[in-house]
């Protein structure tokens, strides 16, 4: 059941990102540590870098402060 829905979730987001993709606007995609939005034609437009990725421990309680 399981390996069912993960099948019909990624085909849902590839379909779904080839949509978006084929738009005028086209999707925002993290490459690299850098932010683009990428058109139909492969163009890629950089709108800005992003932090590194931080790494949790599991089962640890994080809190925000503000």
């Amino acid at each position: 059941m399981n390996s069912r829905i993960e099948k019909l979730a990624r085909e849902a987001f590839g379909q779904a990102y080839e949509e978006a993709l084929a738009s005028k606007d086209g999707v925002i995609a993290v490459e690299d540590g850098v932010l683009y939005q990428v058109f139909q034609d492969g163009r890629k437009e950089k709108i800005k870098d992003i932090p590194p990725k931080i790494k949790l421990k599991p089962n640890k309680v994080y809190t925000l402060r503000s």
